[in-house]
């Protein structure tokens, strides 16, 4: 009921639904009207009895005249006296504790009301006698005390009512209607009597005090019912007639008086239920430990409850203990308004959803107002201790008590939160890193589902394909993540492993996130864009410099007839044109860089008298070659060949590559003088194994099968990247394909 909008089909009959409106309408009217009627009955003398610490004062309704002080008695027509006393002024029986005390209350208002039915009444006060003639109470005469309630009670009603219009068949939303019924009963009551310029019509009052003790009982037990069904229909068949026999029999006995005092009539039955309902709230917690939907939804209703009936329950907590807590009720009992009128900006504005960021503060903070009034109040009747004394007592015990216990409880509820963005700046880092080579999309992508698995630990993860900003959809069931410069959108369902909702604070830290990513992507983009325009500057400037010298020498040395120069220079001009290409290169296919290497290498060893034997593999996605490893393999395989036909003294020369999705190796071997030769010849060792060595990967020199020497070389195609990274904090989420 609480996570769901108040919509219909617009093809459903709608005829039901108007008359389900116009009979809730009337019944609000109704309530509305009858509480004036009640409250205008009363006679005005033109002023408003109070009690004050000085003794009873007479205030007038208008600003016209004096404020009379002292008020001791009134004298009305015939001769009647009534002397006003604390008692009268009370403001409701409910608050006295003994059923003796209410008959002496009600009895003497009876008087007064007497009283009032002659044509004017003497008031006898400090400074002598006013007489004040008797008149029809005014509208502008109910003031604060009775406009309070009587609007606190109608909003509470019509939510109410306006949950059973719209959803008449859910059994919940009928409860929470009873449950606003009684409220608005009560409060309704509560306004009349509590605003009475000095007394109300004697019929029917003491019935409405009963009364509205049943609306207390229809109040507690319709939200105990409530949580009896919602969320999760917790079974327990037996409770809805313990519930109402144990309301039955407290109003039996608050209204018969088969014991002595309110306390045990009406009082403790209260605190019972509120103990009931306190057990169900646990009940319905551990029911929805699994589903994070009916977890945010007892969390939110749980928030209300608490902040609605806590100081309430409080109160009558001391007052079924016999302790009297004298406090305005008009306005004391209005909080409770909170479950009904709370509901209705909760869920039809701010979402379910967004409870689950702020709702353990809220309670903290709800316990410690709580726990200092409870102080306030068991020192003040428990202690013979001045207000100033037992206030300043319930402030230390409460800094002593209450914050040492406010840290364990946050600690205790902080557990498991979910790692900050600061915290996951390295992973942000690594994803940024981790395509700086080419082929390495599924590097990146692996690492940015990585990323968001540790973030927000969802349930459920998938890609998807979302435009646009992050957001937040279902209530809170899924956090949606848009592509990022190649890197494919996401939708993550159910954080903490599917234990809560998403709230708008991860939707904050995702958008923190994404911008981090596209920031962080940006500028490495721009550094690669300036690496590349300087190293084609470079590039270019051997190029045309030192490659038109080399150039020169050669075609010098061919002139003069100098071989050996000639071939030393146009070897190194070979070796300058593979080093710009490096430079500048782009990434060449395995089986297009294998083709070239094939037909160099068996080309030189046919033209050096050796037989060539040539194997190659390349995996079925022919990967992509960086131009840096494609251009120091090169040199590599080229310094290996040299050395077989330079120091091998064999004539059979065996070249074995294979290149698969992550690894290229290759083998060059020989028939001829065998390890040691190859040891005491140097093979350029040294500089292929510093080749192999800054590419990440191998080198070895040992002995072949052929009975010569084997060079082995084994590098990783992107050095930088590790494949395919996983989950590592936590449960690995449920990712979808």
């Amino acid at each position: 009921m609480l996570n769901e909008p108040v919509s219909r089909d617009p093809e459903a009959d709608a005829a039901p639904v108007r008359v389900r409106f116009l009979l809730a309408s009337l019944l609000i009217v109704v309530f509305a009207l009858l509480s004036l009627a009640r409250a205008m009955q009363e006679p005005s003398l033109g002023y408003r009895f109070v009690e004050t610490a000085a003794g009873i004062e007479a205030r007038p309704t208008t600003d016209r005249g004096p404020v009379l002080r002292q008020v001791r008695a009134l004298d009305g027509s015939g001769g009647m006296r009534v002397p006003l006393s604390a008692l009268l002024m009370t403001e409701s029986a409910g608050i006295l504790n003994l059923y003796a005390e209410h008959e002496v209350f009600f009895s003497e208002h009876a008087r007064l009301w007497q009283l009032l039915q002659g044509p004017q009444v003497r008031i006898e006060h400090a400074l002598g006698l006013t007489t004040a003639p008797v008149r029809p109470r005014e509208l502008d005469e109910l003031g604060p005390r009775f406009w309070f309630p009587w609007v606190v009670a109608l909003m509470s009603l019509s939510v109410g009512l306006a949950v059973w219009v719209f959803r008449p068949g859910d059994v919940s939303a009928r409860w929470y209607m009873l449950a606003s019924l009684g409220y608005a009963f009560g409060m309704l009551c509560t306004a009349g009597w509590g605003s009475r310029l000095l007394t109300q019509a004697p019929e029917l009052w003491q019935e409405l005090h009963l009364a509205s003790h049943a609306g207390s009982f229809l109040v507690l037990g319709g939200l105990c019912m409530l949580l009896w069904r919602h969320p999760s229909a917790l079974g327990l068949p037996w409770f809805p007639w313990v519930l109402g026999s144990v309301c039955a029999a407290s109003l039996l006995v608050d209204g018969a008086r088969l014991v002595d005092s309110i306390a045990l009539g009406f009082r403790l039955p209260v605190v019972l239920i509120g103990v009931a309902l306190t057990t169900l709230y646990g009940l319905q917690w551990r029911a929805s430990q699994d589903d994070p939907v009916k977890r945010a939804q007892i969390k939110w209703l749980g928030l209300l409850l608490f902040a609605a009936l806590s100081v309430v329950f409080v109160a009558y907590a001391f007052g079924a203990m016999g302790y009297v807590v004298r406090a305005p009720q008009n306005y004391g009992l209005g909080w409770v308004a909170l479950v009904f009128v709370g509901l209705v900006p909760l869920v039809t504005r701010v979402g379910l959803f967004r409870l689950d960021r702020w709702w353990a503060t809220a309670w903290l903070w709800f316990f410690g107002g709580l726990l200092v009034v409870a102080l306030d109040m068991l020192l003040l009747v428990l202690l013979p201790l001045s207000g100033e004394t037992a206030l300043a007592a319930a402030l230390a015990l409460g800094g002593w008590l209450y914050f040492p216990l406010r840290q364990a409880l946050w600690r205790r509820l902080a557990r498991g939160v979910l790692p900050a963005t600061r915290d996951v700046l390295p992973d942000i880092v690594a994803l940024m890193v981790s395509g700086t080579r080419p082929g390495q999309d599924a590097s990146m992508q692996a690492r940015w589902i990585q990323l968001w698995d540790r973030v927000f630990q969802p349930q459920h993860l998938r890609p998807c394909i979302h435009e646009g900003e992050v957001g937040i959809a279902g209530d809170g069931r899924v956090l949606r993540v848009p592509g990022v410069d190649g890197l494919g959108g996401l939708e993550l369902r159910l954080a903490a492993r599917g234990a809560r909702l998403f709230n708008p604070g991860d939707l904050r830290r995702a958008a923190e996130i994404v911008q981090l990513v596209r920031q962080g992507l940006a500028a490495r983009a721009s550094y690669e864009r300036g690496a590349v325009e300087e190293r084609e500057r470079i590039a270019a400037d051997l190029h045309d410099d030192l490659g038109a010298r080399l150039l020169g020498i050669v075609q010098s040395a061919e002139a003069a007839q100098v071989p050996r120069v000639a071939a030393l220079a146009r070897q190194a001009m070979d070796d300058m044109r593979l080093s710009v290409r490096g430079m500048t290169g782009r990434p060449v296919p395995a089986s297009v860089a294998l083709a070239d290497w094939r037909a160099e290498l068996v080309g030189r060893l046919d033209a050096a008298g050796f037989e060539a034997s040539w194997e190659a593999r390349v995996a079925p996605d022919d990967p992509v070659l960086p131009s840096r490893l494609h251009l120091q393999v090169t040199r590599v395989l080229r310094e290996a060949v040299s050395n077989v036909i330079r120091h091998s003294g064999g004539h059979v020369c065996r070249i074995t590559l294979v290149v698969d999705e992550h690894t290229l190796t290759l083998d060059v071997e020989d028939d001829g003088s065998g390890l040691d030769g190859a040891r005491r010849a140097g093979m350029g060792l040294p500089g292929m194994e510093r080749r192999a060595r800054n590419l990440g990967g191998n080198h070895w020199l040992g002995r072949s099968a052929l009975g010569g020497a084997q060079v082995h070389l084994s590098v990783p195609l992107y050095p930088t990247a590790e494949a395919d990274p996983a989950p590592q904090h936590g449960s690995s989420a449920n990712i979808d394909a």
